[in-house]
């Protein structure tokens, strides 16, 4: 129970400087509210929690998955995942609107932190290879910044909502990106 108590303190702290980090490197977060971290016993996520009905303002929370409360390892993979959701959060309204450069920025920086963090190289990479779709959307963001390290920053400086990026946008930012790379970075996950 302590040590439950002692990760989740944790967490607190440092949603707030990973957030910060992610900012640094892929832009400014988008205008919201934020309600802070939960907890619940299905895969995490960033979900929206309430809408201020008078100025119709959302308000976001991060719900990790139980076993983060237990095991840090994989209470910061979950929580460096979903702080890159914070950047620009989108009301779910058909499905999932978040798109594979999304998943693929999250899955990206999730390793970076966790390596980080826990000194474990393999957890990621094992983590990655449970879930097709997560390890495509990684590769996928990889080749992006393999053209243009600063592609996402580029980018979110024309559409700042990283779900409405379009591909036209790419031109726009002077990225010189394959059509097909774009057409699946683009993709709804």
């Amino acid at each position: 129970m302590i040590l439950q108590k002692q990760l989740m303190q944790e967490y607190e702290r440092l949603q707030y400087e990973y957030l910060a980090e992610a900012e640094e490197m892929f832009g400014p977060k988008t205008d919201y509210g934020y309600v802070g971290l939960g907890y619940h016993k299905f895969a995490p996520r960033t979900l929206l929690y309430s809408k201020d009905t008078l100025t119709g303002r959302n308000f976001f929370k991060i719900e990790l998955y139980r076993k983060a409360d237990d095991d840090r390892k994989d209470g910061i993979f979950q929580l460096s995942h979903e702080v890159v959701h914070l950047i620009s959060p989108v009301e779910q309204v058909d499905g999932n609107e978040v798109n594979y450069l999304e998943e693929g920025m999250a899955t990206y920086f999730s390793e970076i932190i966790t390596e980080r963090e826990t000194n474990d190289c393999e957890f990621c990479a094992i983590m990655f290879g449970k879930s097709p779709k997560y390890l495509k959307a990684y590769m996928l963001y990889l080749s992006l910044i393999e053209i243009d390290q600063n592609a996402v920053k580029k980018l979110r400086e024309i559409t700042p909502v990283i779900a409405n990026i379009q591909p036209d946008d790419f031109i726009k930012a002077g990225l010189k990106v394959d059509e097909e790379l774009v057409e699946a970075l683009l993709a709804k996950f």
